[in-house]
C-alpha cells in the first residue's frame, strides 16, 4: 500500500517493512538556466481576449491553498498575519500634518460610514486581507449606478477568488486591459478599473498587488520559496504516524529518477493516440503506484532474502556534460531515536523557513528557536516593528478599490479608509489593573 504525501514522495508500506520514497529532479532541467518555473507562457485563448495563467497550468492559488491547508503550522502564522494588519479594524481618516510630523486623524462620517456598511465593507476587506497574506494581492468587482453614464456612483464592491479570476488582454496588445472571472465553462470578462474614469463602465475589476521583481503582470508570493520546506514539514507528521501505528521501522529509500517518469509518460501519451483516447496524469499515478509497490515487495518479504534489486543506469551525453539517469536504494540505520530526532530538527527547520517566507518575526508567530524562549521585551519590540514597517504597504493593497470608490462618490471629502491600531506598551507603563498577567 503507498501512502502519497506529494507527487514526488511518498510512504510505500509493505507486509512487514516501510519504504520512503522520493524523486530527483530532472538533471537537464538543473543544466538548463533559461527554464524558470514563473514563466508563465501558456496564454490560453477565450473568444477575442487571450487569458494571463497564474502559474504554469494556471493552478498557482489552488497549489499554494493546498500546501499551506495540509500544514500544521502554516495557516495560524498566516492568520495571525491577518490579525496584525486587522488591528481594531477598519476606520475613517484624515491624514494631516501636525508639528511637521504626517499624522491620521480618525474620524466619523455617517454618510460614508453607511455606504460601507451597504456595502458589507468589513466582509470584503476580511477576504481581501486572507488572500493578500498568500498572494500578495486581491481581485476586486466594482459596480455603479444603473444611471451611471448620467452621474455616477460605485454601489458595489465585492470580492473575486483568485481561483476564478485571471488578467487577461485583448489580441494584440501588450497589456492586460480586462479581468476574467470563469464559472463552469462559461467566462465573463471585465474592463480594469480606470481612476482617471471611474464611471466609464458600469462593471469593471481591479487587481491590487504586490510588484514582483520581472514578473510581467502577477505577484510571486514571498511565501513561493518555501513552499518545499513546507512540503517536507508536512511529511514529517505522516512518517511518524506511520511509524508509531505499524510499529515497522523504514528500513529503505528508494531514490527515482524523474527522467524515468519521463519515458513512461511519454510512452502513455504514444499509446492513448494509438488507441484513440486522451490521456490523463492519473494513468502515469497508477503506473508508479503499482511500480513502487513490486519495488517494496522485492524488498520485504523474508522469501526474498539474499535477492536483490536491479536498475540499469542510462548515460545521457548532453554537450560537455554526462547525465545519469538511474534509481538508487538506500539502507536506512535502525536507530529509531536518531531517525525520528532527526525529522523533527527538519520540521523545526521548516518552521523558520515559512516565518522568514512570510516576513513574520517568531516572536509573533509562536516559532522559537530551540531552548530559547521569547521574553515580553521582544515580543513588544518585535510588534513594534512590524506595525511600523510592515503594515502600511499591506493595508494600502487591501483597501485600495474601497478607497478608489470614496475619492470618486465623494471626491471633496479626502477621506480614506485603514486599519486602527493601538500603539503597544510595556506592561510597566501600564496601570497595574489593566496589565494582562493581573487579569489572567
Amino acid at each position: 500500500m503507498i501512502e502519497y504525501i506529494t507527487d514526488t514522495s511518498g510512504i510505500i508500506q509493505a507486509d512487514n517493512v516501510s519504504v520512503t520514497f522520493s524523486e530527483n529532479k530532472n538533471p537537464r532541467d538543473l543544466q538548463t538556466l533559461n527554464v524558470s518555473p514563473f514563466n508563465w507562457a501558456d496564454i490560453q485563448p477565450a473568444g477575442d481576449f487571450t487569458i494571463l495563467p497564474y502559474g504554469s497550468a494556471n493552478n498557482l492559488p489552488v497549489e499554494v491553498r493546498d500546501i499551506i491547508h495540509a500544514n500544521y503550522i502554516a495557516p495560524g502564522i498566516l492568520q495571525k498575519k491577518t490579525q496584525l494588519l486587522w488591528g481594531q479594524g477598519p476606520r475613517l481618516y484624515k491624514e494631516i500634518v501636525k508639528e511637521g510630523e504626517l499624522i491620521r486623524e480618525w474620524v466619523s462620517d455617517r454618510v460614508i460610514e453607511d455606504w460601507l456598511t451597504d456595502i458589507n465593507a468589513e466582509d470584503y476587506l476580511l477576504k481581501s486581507s486572507v488572500d493578500y497574506q498568500h498572494l500578495e494581492g486581491t481581485c476586486t468587482k466594482l459596480k455603479l449606478n444603473r444611471g451611471y453614464r448620467i452621474k455616477g456612483f460605485v454601489t458595489e464592491i465585492e470580492h473575486s477568488s483568485f481561483k476564478y479570476t485571471n488578467l487577461a488582454k485583448k489580441k494584440g496588445d501588450d497589456k492586460p486591459s480586462h479581468m476574467v472571472v470563469r464559472k463552469g465553462a462559461k467566462w465573463k470578462a471585465y474592463p480594469m478599473f480606470d481612476h482617471r474614469n471611474p464611471f466609464k463602465h458600469g462593471t469593471t475589476m481591479l487587481y491590487s498587488n504586490l510588484p514582483s521583481f520581472c514578473s510581467d503582470y502577477y505577484t510571486i508570493p514571498s511565501l513561493y520559496g518555501s513552499l518545499e520546506w513546507l512540503k517536507r514539514s508536512t511529511a514529517i507528521p505522516v512518517i511518524l504516524e506511520a511509524l508509531s501505528r505499524n510499529s515497522i521501522n523504514i528500513k529503505y529509500h528508494i531514490i527515482s529518477p524523474a527522467y524515468f517518469w519521463e519515458t513512461k509518460r511519454e510512452e502513455l501519451e504514444d499509446e492513448c493516440i494509438k488507441k484513440g483516447k486522451p490521456y490523463k496524469e492519473s494513468m502515469l499515478i497508477e503506473f508508479r503506484t503499482e511500480y513502487l509497490e513490486k519495488v517494496a515487495n522485492a524488498l520485504s518479504d523474508a522469501q526474498n532474502t539474499g535477492k536483490f534489486w536491479h536498475s540499469v543506469k542510462t548515460l545521457e551525453v548532453q554537450g560537455q556534460n554526462i547525465l545519469e539517469h538511474g534509481w538508487e536504494i538506500k539502507p536506512i540505520k535502525q536507530d529509531v531515536r536518531e531517525f525520528v530526532r532527526s525529522q523533527i530538527d527538519i520540521s523545526k527547520r521548516a518552521d523558520e523557513a515559512l516565518a522568514a517566507g512570510v516576513g513574520l518575526h517568531g516572536a509573533l508567530g509562536n516559532i522559537n528557536v530551540a531552548g530559547k524562549a521569547d521574553s515580553g521585551s521582544e515580543q513588544l519590540y518585535a510588534l513594534k516593528n512590524y506595525l511600523q514597517t510592515g503594515i502600511a504597504i499591506p493595508e494600502m493593497i487591501v483597501t485600495k478599490a474601497i478607497n478608489l470608490a470614496i475619492k470618486a462618490n465623494w471626491p471633496e471629502k479626502d477621506l480614506k479608509l485603514g486599519f486602527y491600531h493601538y500603539k503597544p506598551q510595556a506592561e510597566k507603563n501600564i496601570h497595574s489593573g489593566n496589565r494582562i498577567k493581573e487579569n489572567i
